[in-house]
C-alpha cells in the first residue's frame, strides 16, 4: 500500500486583507504540525478573498511577500498548495496557485478557463494562464500531483492532460459560491453541490486518477460559500467529504496502487488526438 495524506484546509477567507489570511494560513498549518500530512491544500485565492474586483491590481506585493512567510512553515517533504494573485511578465495579473515545499516555493499555475457568466466577472480582472507554460506535473517524495483552479474543473482538458503527463493526483482548489437546491431536495443537496460532484467524479474515473477537491467556506459580500471538500478515489468513489458552510480542515489518506487497480479496466489508454484537431477547428 503506497499510502499519501492530505489535509484539505477549508478555510473562509477575508477578502483583500492578505495579513489576516497569512495569519490564518500559517495557524492551520501550526495546528497540522502533529499530523504532519503530506499535503495541505488551501482554497482558489485563499489569500487574497475571491470577490476582489479592482482590489486584485493592489494585493500583488503583499501576496508575494506572505508567500515566502507560508514557505517558510512548511515542513520537509510537505506539500502546501496556496491560491493567490500574480502577475506575468506583462504585467497583467492572473488567479494562480503556488506550489510550496521545504521552506520555499517550488513553483505555480494559473487558471486556464476564466468564468465571466452570472457573478462571475474574472476576465475582466484577470489574464488567463498559459497552458504551455503553466500545466505542470509537480514531484512530491510520495507522488506526481498537478494543480487546477475552479473553473478549469468544468473542461476536460486540463485534468486530462494533467493525467497524461504522468499526474497521479490532480488537485482543484476553488472558490465555487453556493446555488439552487436539487429537484429532489430530499437530502438538502444544493444544485452546485451535485454538479461539482458530478465532474469530478467523471475527471477521476475517465482519467484513473485521484482528484482532490478543496472548496472555501462561509460570507463573502452578498455569497455564500459551501466548502464541502472532497477527494474521489480512480473508481469513482468519495474517500473523505469535509463538511458544507463551516470552515473544516479534513485529514485523509488516499492509495496511489488505486490508480494501477483501476487502470487494468479502463479505455483511459485510448487517446484519439485527431478528436482534438478537429475541436480545435470549430
Amino acid at each position: 500500500m503506497k499510502t499519501v495524506q492530505f489535509g484539505l484546509a477549508q478555510i473562509s477567507s477575508k477578502i483583500g486583507n492578505v495579513q489576516a489570511n497569512e495569519r490564518q494560513h500559517i495557524q492551520v498549518l501550526e495546528k497540522l504540525n502533529g499530523e504532519r500530512p503530506d499535503f495541505v491544500c488551501f482554497p482558489e485565492l485563499s489569500l487574497t478573498g475571491y470577490l476582489l474586483k479592482d482590489i486584485a491590481y493592489e494585493v500583488v506585493p503583499q501576496c508575494q511577500k506572505a508567500l515566502l512567510r507560508i514557505a517558510k512553515k512548511t515542513k520537509a517533504g510537505q506539500r502546501v498548495i496556496v491560491g493567490f494573485v500574480r502577475q506575468n511578465n506583462l504585467s497583467f495579473i492572473e488567479n494562480s496557485a503556488a506550489v510550496m515545499g521545504d521552506g520555499k516555493t517550488i513553483g505555480t499555475t494559473s487558471k486556464f478557463y476564466l468564468p465571466t457568466y452570472g457573478l462571475f466577472e474574472e476576465k475582466r480582472y484577470f489574464a488567463p494562464g498559459n497552458p504551455k507554460t503553466d500545466l505542470k506535473v509537480f514531484d512530491s517524495p510520495l507522488c506526481r500531483f498537478g494543480v487546477i483552479l475552479c473553473e478549469d474543473g468544468w473542461h476536460p482538458e486540463p485534468t486530462e492532460a494533467l493525467a497524461r503527463l504522468g499526474a497521479e493526483v490532480v488537485i482543484c482548489i476553488a472558490s465555487s459560491p453556493a446555488r439552487g437546491l436539487t429537484k429532489s431536495n430530499s437530502s438538502n443537496e444544493l444544485q452546485i453541490e451535485s454538479q461539482w460532484i458530478s465532474i469530478l467524479k467523471a475527471h477521476a474515473i475517465m482519467n484513473t486518477v485521484f482528484v482532490v477537491f478543496v472548496n472555501r467556506s462561509g460570507p463573502e459580500d452578498d455569497e455564500c460559500f459551501w466548502g464541502g471538500s472532497t477527494i474521489i478515489s480512480p473508481f469513482g468513489e468519495i474517500v473523505a467529504r469535509a463538511r458544507k458552510f463551516d470552515s473544516d480542515i479534513l485529514l485523509a489518506k488516499i492509495d496511489l496502487d488505486e490508480i494501477g487497480q483501476a487502470r487494468r479496466f479502463t479505455s483511459f489508454r485510448d487517446h484519439n488526438s485527431k478528436l482534438h484537431e478537429m475541436l480545435e477547428e470549430l
